[in-house]
């Protein structure tokens, strides 16, 4: 058992629950009682007490002889607290700190059929750096790099019927979206100009698909590697609240 999970509890068998739940987690399969007792230093009899008495409330269920897996009880819920998941309003926070420390603005896009839809845009007021809701800019999916972030997990064959509708040709949109994949970012403009530049970050669900971009707004001249960087860390906090996970 992890001195982590033992330190945030006041009760012994919570922390010891915790433990249990977390090794059945980490194998994903079916696991022996000998394999969770050496995993969680638990004694045979303490962690075959523990997990019959989760069983009974159906976190864990017995595969077989002297082996256990997470129960259903968990997925349902999980579900309930992803239906209150709301990606708005889990952006908030690390939108405000993104325009804080770079000083430009940073928008919250989502897809809407063919379209990248603004729904939040950070403002500097004289009270601080709010989110405010925004309504009507949309931006074909296909012509910037919001809506080409939006568009990294999507099939050959629906790429192909995009990239048709919206006179782009395909084989340079899957090149650039598997450029977007391995880097995680997304970039618009002309190096050479001086107008805004968009650079934009996937945010991605506990499946791994992804729900929204976020972008950031600033002059070529003044971005930066740290800017960059501080997009796509405040993309993977966005996504780690939405339940994903990194492998």
């Amino acid at each position: 058992m992890s001195d982590s999970t033992a330190s945030s509890t006041s009760i012994q068998v919570l922390s010891r629950m915790f433990s249990l739940l977390d090794t059945l987690a980490q194998e994903g399969d079916a696991v022996s009682l000998k394999s969770i007792s050496e995993q969680t230093g638990l004694h045979p009899s303490t962690a075959h007490r523990i997990l019959n008495d989760l069983a009974v409330g159906r976190l864990v269920e017995r595969s077989g002889p002297g082996s256990y897996r997470l129960g259903l009880r968990l997925l349902e819920l999980g579900n309930m607290v992803k239906s209150r998941l709301d990606v708005r309003d889990l952006a908030v926070k690390p939108m405000q700190e993104l325009h804080k420390q770079t000083g430009h603005p940073v928008s919250l896009f989502v897809r809407q059929d063919d379209d990248a839809l603004c729904i939040e845009r950070t403002v500097a007021e004289r009270n601080g750096v709010q989110v405010t809701r925004v309504m009507g800019l949309r931006i074909p999916l296909t012509s910037s790099a919001v809506g080409k972030t939006l568009l990294i997990n999507e099939t050959g064959n629906v790429l192909n019927a995009l990239a048709a509708a919206q006179s782009v040709r395909a084989d340079a949109l899957q090149t650039e979206l598997n450029t977007i994949r391995q880097n995680s970012l997304a970039q618009d403009g002309d190096a050479h100009d001086t107008a805004a530049q968009l650079i934009a970050a996937p945010i991605l669900n506990d499946m791994g698909e992804v729900v929204a971009s976020l972008a950031l707004n600033v002059p070529v001249a003044r971005l930066t590697p740290e800017w960059t960087d501080s997009l796509k860390a405040a993309a993977v906090r966005i996504s780690c609240q939405m339940g994903w996970q990194a492998r």
